[in-house]
């Protein structure tokens, strides 16, 4: 018997632990799920815990997918691992686990062997499975997860890791699952996922702006995330450092040469301020137009409103319409832990 693992629990997993060259090797194919683990006793003796996975709490995880983009309705029991099982068991809750029917055929490059009888469902898997659960935007923000370059420990702190997987790494596997359940939702989600996020605020704030108005964004496009702007060719009269070989802005929008930079507390320091206004200088000589973004004009609604039209204003994208319900939907989402691993 195998312990199956996906879902939630999967994505824990992966943000928790990464994934290096050595799981990749790792990745094995799975014909079936006939020999997977469903009973209690059966998956309790797999004893999940002891190989690095956490049962996935009530935050934000719903138990099906519904209206809206807000996640506050817990999963029934509490805290559960979440496990792929046959098509002819029943997809219900045994005492903290979650077992979940998988009825067709199991992609190619699906789960990675972590102990002797326990598989762990790739990134890329997992991402297709939750496409089943949750609403589009819960699901981008799964995915810019999945692609980003830090991860939020329990105390709160944002620390520098690599991404568990990439957008090009996704689009392949989903490719490969063509006709399998959840996969033209996940290609959708998949559409509005940027790689290389550094936290939250640039998630949070490439999603806002990105993503079309009937899902409660502003219809802005997705931005290239800390884009690279080659200064080799400023000329070292206009440069605000000479050993200054590019600039990196959190968000861009290379066609239109507009980006956003947000100023967290460190760029709040005298000398830092300096740095940065000869930097923005440098930068507008050369004809690029960016936006300042402070932590204040996320948080409060009607400054962002303010600086998200702003932003339009410089991108030539005229206010359009937006649903209030999937606004506020997707505030909720973005900046008010609503839902969250």
């Amino acid at each position: 018997m195998r312990a199956y693992v996906g879902y939630s629990t999967s994505v824990l997993y992966w943000l928790k632990n990464g994934m290096d060259e050595f799981d990749r090797a790792n990745i094995v194919h799975a014909k079936s799920l006939n020999d997977a683990a469903y009973t209690l006793r059966d998956l309790e003796a797999m004893q999940l815990d002891l190989h690095g996975l956490e049962s996935s709490t009530a935050r934000g995880w719903p138990d099906r997918a519904r209206k809206g983009t807000s996640a506050k309705r817990p999963l029934p029991g509490g805290p559960a691992y979440h496990v792929l099982v046959p098509k002819d068991v029943l997809h219900t809750r045994v005492d903290g686990y979650e077992r979940h029917q998988w009825n067709l055929r199991v992609p190619d490059n699906s789960f990675c062997k972590v102990a002797r009888n326990v598989y762990v469902s790739t990134p890329e898997f997992s991402f297709l499975q939750l496409a089943g659960l949750l609403s589009q935007p819960q699901l981008i923000m799964v995915g810019y997860w999945l692609c980003a370059k830090y991860r939020t420990r329990a105390d709160g702190v944002t620390i520098p890791v690599e991404p568990v997987t990439s957008v090009a790494k996704l689009r392949s596997y989903l490719d490969d699952a063509d006709g399998c359940y959840g996969a033209r939702k996940a290609r959708r989600a998949l559409s509005w996922v940027v790689n290389d996020a550094r936290s939250p605020t640039e998630v949070g704030t490439s999603m806002l702006a990105a993503l079309p108005t009937r899902l409660g964004g502003y219809g802005y496009g997705n931005p290239c995330i800390n884009f690279r702007i080659d200064a080799t060719d400023f000329g070292p009269a206009t440069l605000d450092r000479k050993d200054r070989k590019y600039f990196e802005i959190d968000l861009y929008w290379p066609k239109k040469r507009v980006g956003v930079e947000y100023d967290g507390a460190v760029h709040l320091l005298g000398e830092q301020i300096r740095k940065d206004k000869r930097r923005l200088n440098c930068l507008t000589a050369h004809g690029e137009r960016i936006l300042t973004v402070m932590y204040d004009q996320i948080i409060d609604d009607e400054i962002r409103t303010i600086t998200m039209n702003q932003l339009g204003k410089l991108l030539g994208v005229p206010n359009r319409k937006v649903d209030d319900d999937a606004r506020d939907g997707l505030l909720g989402l973005l900046f008010k832990n609503e839902f969250a691993l």
